[in-house]
Formats: structure tokens, C-alpha cells, sequence
């Protein structure tokens, strides 16, 4: 072959060869990348939504309000007002007691109390007028008193006395020749008359003896206590006596305050709004121990424990969920509450206890059921995003698979976001409803000829095999 031939042909070659290998790297770069030995196993949707985070955990629904009543006193059950199953207000009675006998006790207590708020009153008031005419009364008749007993006898009663000592020792003469004649059956007469006789002299020997020492100190110690008494209402009460006054009152009151709280206590009421769930007494019985159970049944709360590492990602206030499997997955919005400010250390582990409460509390679900419980601890509305699978990595630039129209899929550059619960957000890149395959990395690798489908033939293959310098 002539040497200008051979160049035409070589030229013609490398027109050919540069052709294909534009059209794979240059017009088709996206088509080789797809065609590449990983593997698209699924699709997923790039989805406008909520993406967000949460602690998962289970427990047993409770009530959030429970109370086992019993009396504070004892005493045997006279009424009650409830069975089991009803609806109670708070304040509503539910069992009362035989009150005869504290019912007495706060009449006799009222009693004490009206005395002795009328002696504090009196003593506050001072002495009334009829009081010191009284007083100034019995002053009078002790110093007469006194004055007559200082003065003696008079001559007119000695003269009596006289005449009455004579008479009886006249009577004694004629009992005494009256028991000689009958020969000592007038024994009883004679006795009596001598008894008389000696009251008779002594009364005169007193008589004409004057007052002794003793009558007049006596006597005398009448008037100054009568004056006393009158000096003591004309002053008024002492502060002592008003104090002391005052404190009777005082202490009737706690009495009567005292016995009206017994009375009260005969009657249990409910401590709140709920559903009487237990009755453990009837009428007629001595009440003791737990007698009635009342519990709050408008919400329920379940109670999960949490570890160091959950616990700090949970404030109260936070959205949870409650879902109820035996139920057909029913589920229930509900908030956190509670969380203890202690741990419960268990072999080494410290354990939060967090209470959550549902919201509402459908007619199906009953205390005691299991809940899945989920605490959302993170979350952002109208975002775009999609499982973290789906996108790869290529140094620091993300990207993802994307199908186009016409079914193949081609490479596209994204910008992540947040990432949260297995989830990723795309900030920029791809738009709501995208179509994006997942890829399995296989350990095979191909060359772009190969992965475009097309394989470069040898150069002997374009030169029909030969070929040698002319």
C-alpha cells in the first residue's frame, strides 16, 4: 500500500475510534454511570414531609388517679350511697357511719363552748349592780355580826336565861320525886329533864361570861372577807382572770372542733372525680381497712424507664404516641409529664422512670393493656427527604440515582440536611416525587467499554487484519 493510503486509513481510524469514545464519556456521561457493575436493587420517593426523631420503649396503661378510702375512726357502716361502677363528683359521700354518739359529743362540746364564752363575756363586763348590793349586803351583816358579838349579852337576855335555868331545875326536882314514887319507872323523864337542865346553865354561865377570843377573831374574819370580796368586784377582772377566761374559750373551741371533725370523718366522700371501681363492706358491718376505691378513668398514662443516654433527649411537654397492638394498632397522642429526678439503680445501671399521659382515652382501651410507647425527640415539618440509603458518597459530594423520564437512571448531585431516624433531608438537588434507586455495590468492576456495551475492536480488526509497510 502506498504511503499516502496508509495515513487516509489511520486518519479514518482515529476519527472513528475518537467518535464512539465522545459519544460514551462526552454525550452519554450519566448513562455510563448508571450501567456501572453496582446494582439498583429498589426505588424509593423523595417524599414533603415530617422528619423526625424518636426513643422508643413499652409499657402498661395505668390510671392517673387512684385512692383506697378507710375510716379514721371506727364504728359500724350505717349507709352507703354508691356501688360499684358509678360515676362520682368530688365531695360526693360514699359511705357513712352510725353518728349517734359523735353527734352527742359535738352537742356537749357546743354546750361547753356557749359557758364558757358567757364567763369570758361576764368577766370582760365587771360586776353587775345587783352583784355589789350584795356584796355591800353581806358587808353589812358581817360587821353587825361582829358588833354583837363584841357587845355581850344583854341584861334582857341574861334575865331570860335566868328564868330558863330556873325552869329546868325545877323540871329536874319534880322528875326526880316523880322516878322516887314510881319506883324508877319514870327513869326516861328524869334523864331528859337533866339534859335540859345542863344546856340551860351552860347557856347562862355563857351568857354572863361575855364573847371569847375565838368568837371575836371569827367574827371579825367575816367582815374582812365580805369587805375583800366587795373591794375585788368593784376593781374588776385581773388580767390573770381574763387571760385564764380567754383560754377556756379557747379550749372549748378545740373541743368542739374536734368532735365536729370526728362527725365529719364518719362520712367518706370521693377525693375526686372518677368511678367507684371497688366495694369491700356492707351495711351493718364494723368498717376496717380499705372500704371503697375510687379511680380518676378520663385519661391514662403509662410509666417506661429510661437509661442515662435516652433520658437526656427527654423533657417534659414533648410529643409521644401511644400505640395498642391488641387493638389493631390503635393510636393515641399523648405528652411527657414526669420524669424523675433520681435514678433507679439497677445491677450498676441507673434507670429514669418517665411518665407519659394520652390525650384522650377511647371506650376499647382499658387500664393494664400494653402500649408501644414513642417519644418524639426531634422534629421538622415540609421537608424534603429520603431513607439514608439511597444516597452515596463521593469524597464530600452526595448523590443520588434519579430515573428519568424514559426509565434509565442518571446521577445527580445533592445537598444533605439534617439526618435523623434513618432518614435524610435534601435541601437542594431533587424536587418532591423523584424517583431514586438504591444501589448495591458489587466487588466486580468493568472498564466504560464495557459498561457502555460497546467494545473496541483492535486496530487490526479495522485494518482488515494486515497490513505491512508497502
Amino acid at each position: 500500500m502506498h504511503k499516502k493510503s496508509w495515513i487516509w486509513l489511520v486518519g479514518v481510524v482515529v476519527l472513528v475510534v475518537g467518535g464512539v469514545l465522545g459519544y460514551i464519556y462526552v454525550l452519554k456521561p450519566n448513562m455510563v454511570k448508571a450501567q456501572t457493575p453496582d446494582q439498583i436493587t429498589e426505588v424509593v420517593v423523595v417524599t414533603l414531609g415530617t422528619l423526625r426523631d424518636s426513643i422508643e420503649s413499652s409499657g402498661n396503661l395505668a390510671v392517673i388517679q387512684e385512692r383506697a378510702l378507710s375510716f379514721d375512726t371506727s364504728g359500724r357502716v350505717a349507709e352507703i350511697y354508691v356501688q360499684v361502677g358509678d360515676s362520682v363528683k368530688a365531695g360526693q359521700p360514699l359511705l357513712r357511719l352510725d353518728t349517734t354518739t359523735l353527734e352527742l359529743s359535738v352537742a356537749q362540746a357546743q354546750a361547753d363552748l356557749d359557758k364558757a364564752q358567757i364567763q369570758l363575756e361576764q368577766t370582760l363586763a365587771g360586776p353587775t349592780k345587783a352583784e355589789l348590793a350584795a356584796a355591800e349586803a353581806a358587808l353589812n351583816s358581817a360587821r353587825a355580826s361582829y358588833a354583837q358579838v363584841k357587845a355581850g349579852t344583854s341584861d334582857t337576855e341574861l334575865v331570860q336565861l335566868k328564868a330558863n335555868l330556873d325552869l329546868a331545875a325545877k323540871a329536874v326536882q319534880q322528875a326526880q320525886g316523880n322516878y322516887e314514887r314510881s319506883g324508877g319507872r319514870s327513869a326516861q323523864a328524869l334523864q331528859s329533864a337533866t339534859i335540859a337542865y345542863d344546856k340551860a346553865k351552860a347557856a347562862y354561865e355563857i351568857g354572863t361570861a361575855g364573847p371569847s377570843k375565838a368568837e371575836l377573831a371569827s367574827a371579825w374574819s367575816s367582815v374582812e372577807q365580805a369587805q375583800a370580796n366587795l373591794d375585788e368586784l368593784k376593781a374588776g377582772a385581773t388580767a390573770d382572770e381574763i387571760q385564764t377566761a380567754q383560754l377556756n374559750v379557747q379550749q372549748a373551741q378545740l373541743a368542739l372542733d374536734k368532735a365536729q371533725r370526728q362527725l365529719a370523718q364518719a362520712t367518706l366522700v370521693a377525693p375526686f372525680d372518677g368511678v367507684v371501681t371497688a366495694l369491700n363492706v356492707a351495711v351493718g358491718e364494723m368498717a376496717s381497712g380499705s372500704v371503697v376505691t375510687v379511680a380518676d378513668l378520663s385519661a391514662l398514662e403509662v410509666e417506661i424507664s429510661l437509661d442515662e443516654s435516652d433520658v437526656t433527649q427527654v423533657h417534659t411537654g414533648q410529643t409521644a404516641q401511644a400505640t395498642i397492638a391488641t387493638l389493631n394498632n390503635l393510636v393515641i397522642p399523648g405528652e411527657v409529664t414526669e420524669i424523675a429526678p433520681a435514678a433507679e439503680v439497677s445491677s450498676g445501671v441507673a434507670i429514669y422512670p418517665v411518665t407519659v399521659r394520652l390525650s384522650n382515652r377511647p371506650d376499647s382501651v382499658r387500664p393494664g393493656m400494653l402500649a408501644d410507647l414513642e417519644i418524639i425527640t426531634a422534629q421538622w415539618d415540609n421537608v424534603l427527604y429520603l431513607p439514608q440509603r439511597a444516597v452515596q458518597m463521593d469524597g464530600n459530594q452526595a448523590y443520588v440515582m434519579r430515573q428519568t423520564t424514559g426509565g434509565q437512571f442518571e446521577r445527580v448531585a445533592v445537598t444533605l440536611g439534617k439526618s435523623l431516624g434513618g432518614n435524610v433531608e435534601i435541601v437542594d438537588g431533587l424536587a418532591e416525587g423523584d424517583i431514586i434507586g438504591v444501589v448495591t455495590q458489587v466487588t466486580a468492576t468493568a472498564t466504560p467499554e464495557e459498561s457502555s456495551g460497546f467494545r473496541m475492536p483492535g486496530l487490526g480488526g479495522l485494518l482488515g487484519g494486515g497490513g505491512g509497510r508497502p
